[in-house]
């Protein structure tokens, strides 16, 4: 296979003029073109594009950890400050690393799709169904992570008007890409997952490889936010059906630095945020109702927390370390199936789900199934252990986001810093983050609107 350097950081959607000195420099002929199948198998496995740096803003500004004022006051850059608050300005002069490198990832996936139109399939069938799979998944996942940041939440009264994301198909920077509506840019990554899917193999023995698994989750998650509870229920059932095993937390060290083990049988496509600095485990400190709320023979208790500045700390990551996983693993799809379910009114099968899951969390023998009377008692108690079993992947912001659209389910949060509280109210605009500056001065494209 050719070797290669990574051989352009895409960073904005705009239209990138060339200057005469650029055009002046000379080719390095030490760069190589990718245009085989090992070249742009090389672009998909690329760590540090596909599975690494994933946005992490969503998740420093929900509502599961606090940090102390003398640690808040501290954080660099600026926008860690800010995005901890929720205030009206974030960047202050930064670039968004959250957008910026999705749409790096994004031009990866653009190039190997047209890479790909100039070989011929038939010379290489498994291999290259695998690769445009690949990069359908990636452009598709980087489009949704997007979302849950940089666009209002998925309403389907209004989606069809709001902000939504510049849909890049091409790796061509001249080409101008204007904001598409959150609808179209809903049904981008739907239609991509879609295509994934006929595409992706059943199985990869890396984990950091995208498999059809891996393109269901995505899509039933994709459908949950859209309030699309059957579908989301269809590709969950789809998951469920693939094989992926629950861990059985009593074979877990409790006591370990970090009990989950990298690449554990429960992940189905591994990925992690950017490590920002309110995330790590010296600084935060979990919600103190949330952390009683487990009880005493849930293994999740000791084996995801430690006790820290007068509190409890995260350790809890499916990473097997400090870093913040955020890639897809199947106990999301027995949450998934079992709010759908209880939304539909399937109310014994909804909890059964549930249980299934809890089971193999609690110390053995200690574990009484949940039981309910009334689809709303199931609904509460499903989207409270959603909470609990997701810490920390990058979903409760977006949760947060779709859940605040029904008011029996929305949810004011707080922050206290040195005796200023902090409100975000439900449906709030600053549920939104702004496009950086750089962004909106390069690109002209319209600003979300924050207060």
């Amino acid at each position: 296979m050719k070797r290669f350097r990574p051989f352009i950081l895409l960073l904005l959607p705009f239209t990138i003029a060339c200057s005469e000195s650029f055009l002046d420099i000379k080719p390095d002929k030490k760069l190589v073109v990718p245009s085989t199948l090992n070249d742009l198998q090389g672009l998909l496995d690329y760590f540090d594009v596909h599975n690494s740096n994933m946005p992490g803003m969503g998740e420093l500004s929900s509502d599961d950890y606090y940090i102390l004022y003398d640690r808040w006051n501290t954080l660099s850059p600026p926008y860690l400050k800010n995005g901890y608050v929720w205030a009206k300005e974030i960047w202050e002069g930064s670039s968004s690393i959250d957008w910026n490198y999705r749409y790096q990832q994004i031009f990866y996936a653009n190039y190997v799709l047209e890479g790909l139109e100039k070989l011929n399939r038939a010379d290489n069938q498994p291999d290259y169904d695998r690769l445009k799979g690949t990069a359908l998944f990636h452009r598709a996942h980087a489009l949704y992570q997007l979302t849950q940041e940089f666009c209002a939440p998925y309403n389907q009264s209004e989606s069809g008007n709001a902000y939504g994301l510049p849909l890049r198909l091409t790796s061509d920077l001249n080409v101008h890409t204007d904001r598409a509506t959150v609808k179209e840019t809903y049904e981008r990554i739907v239609a991509d997952l879609l295509d994934a899917i006929n595409y992706l193999p059943e199985n990869d023995p890396y984990k950091t490889r995208p498999v059809k698994a891996a393109a269901n989750t995505l899509l039933s998650r994709t459908y949950l936010i859209m309030q699309e509870y059957e579908k989301a229920l269809l590709y969950a059932e789809a998951v469920l059906g693939a094989g992926y095993k629950l861990i059985d937390f009593n074979s877990l060290k409790a006591s370990a630095a970090y009990p989950m083990e990298r690449f554990n049988s429960e992940v189905i496509f591994h990925s992690q945020m950017t490590q920002f600095t309110p995330l790590s485990s010296s600084r935060l400190i979990m919600d103190t109702t949330l952390y009683r709320s487990y009880a005493n023979d849930d293994i999740r208790k000791a084996a995801w927390f430690k006790p820290a500045s007068g509190g409890y700390t995260f350790k809890g990551s499916y990473c097997g370390s400090q870093q913040t996983f955020n890639g897809i693993a199947v106990d999301e799809c027995y949450l998934t199936k079992a709010e759908c379910l209880a939304r539909n009114g399937s109310i014994e099968e909804a909890i059964n789900t549930l249980n299934k899951l809890l089971v193999t969390r609690y110390k053995t023998g200690s574990y009484t199934p949940v039981s309910v009377t009334s689809q709303q008692q199931a609904l509460t108690m499903i989207l409270k252990e959603r909470r609990k079993e997701l810490l920390f992947r990058g979903i409760r912001w977006s949760d947060l986001r779709r859940l605040n659209l029904d008011a029996s389910t929305a949810t004011t949060i707080y922050r206290n810093l040195n005796g200023t509280r902090y409100k975000l109210e439900p449906n709030s605009p600053n549920y939104t983050l702004p496009v950086a500056d750089d962004v909106i001065q390069l690109s002209k494209i319209p600003q979300n609107i924050r207060e």
